[in-house]
């Protein structure tokens, strides 16, 4: 400090810090006013009374007045203080005047007379303290320069603590600090503006990232690493940061990291309210965070991100957080359902709960959300939780993230409705299977492939019409799993890098929540590849490339589709698991298509047999004509209980005639004899 200091026997409480500053301001700024003005205005005395019996003479047992004695008393009080403040105060070496030019930007946000007679002592409309106030206040009551050109290289800049505010030339330019630090400083430890404090759910977390907390937490304390980076989905990511937390003794504080690198002020405030910091980071392929260093008050950090991007940092540790195996899904699901009946009796059993982390790949945070909304449903329900529950609980779970770049098809598809030749359906089956035992593949399996990718890429090609959609469908109802549409407008992006970020994101995304995603027109992505001579061919190049490596790294299911298989690059199709060519429907698969598209409206079976021989069609085509049928004909005021009526003929072949209209075909001629038949 500026004036000699000899330690005080006693220390001082952790609430003195306020007082003091508080006190110190105001008496500095009387002091200053009146070596400064001569005759001070009724501001300055309004600005005395205000402190009640709290001045600063009364807070150190000084001389009146006696300007000199405070500031000795002030610089031997300051090492013995507790609390945030003591501990800045003594981290950066604070001198009185710097303790003094910080105070008054803090005291400022919360005393009305303070700005009154800082109004006073600057230019008109000036209410925060200028560079020229405060280096002339620092001359005057402290002997000390703090000159304008100085500040912007001040350790309580760089240290994020003061912040110079304003345009023009640095003496008119102003000083401030951030209300919630100067409160936090004060004894206010109210989380911050754009964060929030994150809780330990005691959720189920892989064995293997479980095994090494201690060791991280060791590390963190002791300073030997100072950020550790949890790649994966961002419930786990969260779930990890929280644990690891809780490990290491300091309570953890989220937020983006755009509003860290917004904020310097954040590092002060959760050094000094104990805060561990976790950011969450949304990066593309070849993307890089530079993380802002701040030396004065290094913090530690969790940071939590996707699989892509880099990040910039001092002693990073990058941990990938493995997926759940079975038994720890299966010990999650007991722990998010355990509750217990009257006679103490757990609810579910040993096959109800492996059935149920046999039906989706989901991490710990995911398992706990849908149980608490499977118990809603089936309390409601009056029934135990079952497959049933876990199906209605996942089918909107976590869409709102994905629901920016794929669309959910929510289509039961019930097994009649699928009509294909019996060799497509032994092949839809097989891709059924390899599905289903993904996790499993490759137990039993030699070295080589001891840990293949548990996802699975099935490619469906035919004409439009063909059924590709409904057998992507049919596909997430045996499974039991949500379906989503990619929507590939808002995938691709004309920015270069943006369309690898939104197809990372989506892919990560799907991961999380296991759903199947559906890609239409895939040849639109997946399409031969040019030579690359022009910079937009090497660009969509190189974009197929690094989607075909996502998607074969991807744990989930992707269902990709194509209207011409040709215009599918050869060198692609080794890296899908299935490829399903759908036909054009033959005469018997048309007849199943007209019964189940029908059903109790058909009318007299010959006509079905005529339509299905004569017009080739493919399914979707069947599908339109049946319902402009129906809308033509519409049903009427049927009875309750009675049939349906039977479609008239000559509406149904009506319908037909415009669905070849529409493709431009010409209608074979045994439909117009139907037409005019009886």
């Amino acid at each position: 400090m500026n004036a000699p200091a000899s330690l005080r026997p006693e220390s001082a409480p952790a609430s003195e810090g306020a007082r003091l500053s508080r006190a110190f301001v105001h008496a500095g700024i009387a002091e200053f006013a009146r070596l400064s003005v001569g005759a001070p205005s009724a501001v300055f005395e309004a600005l005395a009374a205000s402190q009640g019996g709290e001045d600063l003479a009364t807070l150190l047992g000084t001389p009146p007045q006696d300007w000199r004695a405070a500031c000795i008393a002030l610089a031997q009080a300051a090492p013995e203080l507790h609390g945030p403040l003591g501990r800045l105060l003594a981290d950066l070496k604070l001198q009185l005047h710097e303790w003094f030019a910080m105070a008054l930007c803090g005291e400022n946000e919360s005393s009305y007379l303070l700005n009154l007679a800082l109004a006073e002592l600057q230019s008109p409309g000036a209410l925060r303290p200028g560079l020229h106030l405060l280096s002339a206040a620092s001359a005057a009551l402290f002997g000390a320069p703090l000159a304008p050109l100085a500040l912007p290289n001040h350790r309580l800049v760089r240290a994020g603590v003061l912040e110079i505010v304003g345009e023009g030339p640095m003496p008119t330019r102003s000083l401030a600090v951030a209300p919630e630090l100067w409160a936090l400083l004060c004894g206010d430890p109210t989380a911050w503006r754009d964060t929030a404090p994150l809780a330990d759910g005691d959720t189920m977390l892989p064995r293997g990232f479980r095994e090494q907390i201690p060791t991280l937490a060791t590390m963190l304390r002791s300073g030997a690493t100072r950020h550790v980076m949890f790649r994966g989905a961002r419930a786990a990511g969260l779930a990890a940061a929280a644990r690891l937390a809780a490990a290491a003794g300091r309570p953890p504080l989220q937020m983006e990291a755009a509003t860290w690198t917004r904020q310097p002020a954040l590092a002060a405030a959760c050094r000094y309210a104990g805060w561990l910091p976790v950011l969450t980071l949304e990066l593309g392929p070849g993307e890089r965070h530079v993380l802002p260093e701040h030396p004065a008050l290094a913090v530690p950090m969790l940071l939590v991100g996707g699989r892509d991007g880099a990040i910039e940092a001092s002693a990073l540790i990058e941990i990938d957080l493995p997926p759940l195996s079975a038994q720890e899904r299966r010990e999650a699901w007991r722990e998010a359902l355990a509750s217990e009946d009257g006679d103490g009796s757990p609810c579910l059993d040993e096959d109800r709960l492996r059935s149920f982390a046999e039906h989706a790949l989901l991490d710990g945070p995911s398992v706990r959300t849908l149980a608490g909304r499977m118990r809603l449903d089936a309390r409601v329900r009056g029934e135990a939780p079952g497959l049933g529950h876990l199906r209605r609980a996942r089918a909107g779970f976590g869409s709102e993230r994905l629901r920016q770049l794929a669309q959910p098809v929510a289509r039961e598809v019930p097994d009649d409705a699928l009509v294909l030749p019996d060799d497509l359906l032994e092949r839809f089956a097989a891709l059924v299977a390899r599905c289903r035992q993904r996790e499993t593949l490759s137990d039993g399996l030699g070295s080589s492939l001891a840990e293949p990718a548990r996802g699975v890429r099935a490619l469906f090609c035919g004409e439009s019409g063909a059924g590709k959609t409904l057998a992507a469908s049919r596909l997430a109802t045996i499974l039991g799993a949500p379906l989503f549409r990619v929507d590939l407008s808002a995938v691709m992006n004309k920015y270069i890098g943006e369309s690898e970020k939104n197809l990372g994101r989506l892919l990560d995304e799907a991961a999380a929540l296991d759903v199947i995603l559906l890609v239409d027109e895939a040849d639109a992505l997946f399409g031969r590849r040019g030579e690359g001579k022009e910079t937009g061919e090497r660009y969509a190049n190189m974009l197929t490339n690094f989607l075909l490596t996502r998607i074969e790294q991807h744990p989930g299911i992707v269902v990709l589709t194509s209207n011409n298989r040709g215009r599918i690059d050869s060198a692609f199709t080794r890296r899908f698991d299935v490829i399903i060519d759908f036909p054009p429907p033959g005469a018997n698969e048309r007849l199943r298509l007209w019964e189940s598209h029908l059903g109790g409206r058909a009318p007299d079976a010959a006509l079905c047999r005529q339509l299905a021989s004569y017009c080739t069609l493919p399914g979707g085509h069947i599908r339109n004509a049946v319902l402009q049928a129906a809308a033509l004909d519409p049903v009427g005021d049927a009875g309750a209980g009675a049939p349906a009526r039977p479609i008239a003929a000559e509406r149904l072949v009506a319908a037909l005639l415009e669905e070849y209209r529409k493709i431009g075909r010409t209608p074979p001629p045994q439909l117009l004899n139907a037409r005019s038949a009886p």
